[in-house]
This record gives C-alpha cells, structure tokens and sequence, in this order.
C-alpha cells in the first residue's frame, strides 16, 4: 500500500512539473490589435483600472497574470506583457494591446499584425512601492463649552502641538476636536 502511495505521488509530482513547462512552452501565432479609448477607466477581468499606458493586455484563454512575450512579425519589434484582461470569444484576434504596448511593436498606423505570442516567467524586477498619495490634512475645531467631554484622563498629543499657536489671543481656555481626513 505504501509503495502505491509514493508511486502515485511521483507521478502527480511529475505531472503537474509537465504541466507549468507546458504553460512556460505555449506558443500562438495570430493577429494583434489594440484596445480603443471607450474602455480607458473602466475595470478589466482582473479588477484593474484600464489605462493605455500600462504594459498589459487581453487574451480569450491564457489565465490572468500570465506574462507573454509579443513579437511583431513584420519588423520583429518585441514587448513583455501581462494579460489582465479577457477578449470575447468570436473575436477572431489572438490578442488587444494597450496602445502603448502596440506603439511600441510599432501597427498603431495600420491598426491590426501580425504577432507571435510566448508566454515566458514572470520578470525578476519588484514593483515600485505605491504612492503614498498626498500628506493627511487634519482639521482643528474649537468645541462649545458645553461639549467639553468628561474626563480626568488626558490624552497625549501623537504629535508635538505648540498649543499656544492653537488659541485665541483674548481667551486662553478652550477644547478642540481633531478632524483626520
């Protein structure tokens, strides 16, 4: 029993390395064109915001994330791609290309080429880190003395406050409420 075990464990191990060499070894020949403004905004398959900046692409079966390798045939142009999107189906091309990406394979004249289409790993480089956007704004209210809270703790500041700077010049004693935004 435990050699049948093992033996059934090899061979599931031995299929599904057969099975990622055969992804990584997946190869199409067909036409390209590229995707037209009406879909700028919108989200892909992937839950992405489509922009024509972006290195990316749509394809009918290769799994999202898949990164391929594209090749004009007509002036052997190359671009790495990852599909974040899918194309309908009936669609009789093999793949739609940001604009940028065709811009660079070098067909945004004559719309459509011819293209070879390899799926390689994924590159090694790490993306950049996001945005961190903008520096929070904080909003500083004075409360009426009605809603001072009752309390005997004080809360410490996370940050250092010149209080002095925060109050009017004839009256020395009032509350604030802090506004995170």
């Amino acid at each position: 029993m435990q050699i049948l075990v093992k033996g059934s464990c090899l061979l599931l191990l031995s299929c599904l390395c057969s099975l990622s060499d055969a992804q990584s070894a997946y190869v199409e020949e067909g036409t390209a064109s590229y995707y037209h403004d009406k879909f700028v905004g919108r989200k892909t398959a992937s839950g992405e915001i489509f922009t024509q900046d972006k290195m990316t692409a749509a394809h009918k079966s290769l799994p999202l994330g898949t990164w391929v390798m594209v090749t004009n045939k007509a002036n052997d142009s190359v671009v790495i791609l990852r599909i974040n999107d899918r194309m309908p189906q009936w669609n009789k091309r093999s793949i739609d290309l940001t604009y940028s990406a065709a811009e660079r394979l070098g067909y945004i004249r004559a719309g459509l080429a011819k293209v070879r289409i390899e799926v390689i790993d994924p590159p090694n480089e790490t993306p950049p880190p996001p945005d961190p956007g903008p520096p929070a704004t904080v909003f500083i209210e004075p409360l009426p003395v009605k809603a001072i809270p009752v309390s005997n703790k004080l809360i410490e500041p996370r940050y250092p406050l010149n209080y002095a700077d925060l109050l009017p010049k004839e009256e020395k004693k009032v509350w604030w409420k802090v506004w995170p935004r």
